[in-house]
């Protein structure tokens, strides 16, 4: 990463040890092991060069658009999504290609523009090969900057729309391309297609976000023998915000602010999360709450059908009570006296009288 100022490693300091936190947060809670990775390598990114992350429909020509932008065609581009690996391009004094996995090329090329910034080269975006956007959508957060490429002949498709809106979850910098506009008829109709995406993008990402209008392939042909080519290509303008506006300050600046953005995606994840199961505890306590006032009824109603029950029994035992005494009352006078020598007769008429 580039020399930082006092301030700017003070700032970056206290930055990193707040996702510190956050990431101690996550695995305390049980987050996703997809999320706290994802934290893990924003926090490791952070003392990498700043990653420019170039996305889109495989037809958006993106490997022509990086070529124009090194100056040199170093990367293979076709019309079909052939590959499904996302190229990492470093400085390196020679050209050399490394193999991380099936996934993932560390591509090094002796291009000073390499020296302050690391760019990825990503698959498609479109539904063509869905894995891709898996593959793609690991970069995506440790990126600073992303470059969203779209076609002059498709422009703002349906996938790149539904790609732009996980890009703005992530918080990230975006800043659009509108590329192949050398295909376009004329001025009017490049006016229409660029307000056409400059809205949809505004819609999506709540701000107007940087639009630049290039033909890649012409601006190649004018790096490479063609300076005639370059008016063409509206090329210039991009180079200018990428080399001039987006300089060494402002890189700097992004590099800050682009973990801040995962940390508040994963934050507001999390607090959806926690309010979700504060929901439903508090549906588990309102049924427990209910069930208790039900039992509390029934126990009521169980109370007042044994009292009843009670009280029929107390009834039913006075009155044998009675009969019994006036049984006895009018067994043991002394003129019935010689009947109580026959126990069988005075049992059978207790049972018939008290009974």
């Amino acid at each position: 990463m580039t020399i930082l100022n006092e301030k700017q490693q003070n700032i970056l300091k206290e930055e990193r040890s707040l996702l510190h936190d956050l990431q101690v947060g996550l695995i305390q809670f049980g987050a996703a092991q997809e999320d706290i990775d994802t934290l893990a390598q924003t926090i490791r990114q952070m003392d990498e060069l700043f990653l420019l992350v170039i996305v889109g429909e495989f037809n958006a020509g993106k490997s022509a658009f990086i070529n124009a932008l090194l100056g040199k065609k170093l990367l293979a581009e076709g019309v079909t999504p052939t590959t499904t690996q996302i190229n990492l391009l470093r400085y390196g004094k020679e050209h050399t290609r490394s193999v991380i996995d099936e996934n993932l090329h560390v591509i090094s090329l002796p291009v000073d523009l390499l020296t302050e910034i690391s760019i990825v080269d990503t698959p498609g975006t479109n539904a063509i090969i869905r894995a891709h956007e898996a593959i793609t959508g690991q970069f995506v957060p440790r990126s600073d900057l992303v470059l969203f490429l779209t076609s002059a002949d498709r422009p703002f498709t349906e996938s790149e729309r539904l790609f732009m809106e996980r890009i703005r979850n992530w918080g990230k910098k975006v800043v659009v391309v509108i590329n192949k506009v050398d295909i376009l008829q004329d001025e009017d109709e490049l006016s229409q297609v660029r307000n056409f995406v400059s809205e949809n993008a505004r819609q999506l990402l709540g701000v107007a976000p940087e639009i630049f209008t290039v033909s890649a392939r012409k601006a190649l042909q004018a790096k490479s023998g063609q300076p005639d080519l370059w008016a063409e290509s509206r090329f210039e303008p991009l180079e200018t915000y990428i080399f001039d506006t987006l300089d060494e300050e402002g890189r700097i600046r992004l590099k800050l602010l682009s973990p801040l953005g995962v940390a508040d995606h994963l934050v507001d994840k999390y607090l959806k999360v926690i309010n979700d199961r504060l929901g439903l505890l508090k549906d588990d306590f309102s049924t427990i709450s209910e069930i208790e006032s039900q039992l509390e009824l029934y126990k009521e109603d169980m109370q007042r059908d044994f009292n009843f029950r009670m009280s029929d029994i107390e009834n039913i035992l006075f009155e044998m009570e009675s009969r019994g005494d006036e049984f006895f009352e009018d067994t043991f006078r002394l003129a019935r006296v010689f009947d109580l020598l026959n126990k069988e007769r005075i049992q059978q008429e207790y049972e018939q009288y008290v009974v």
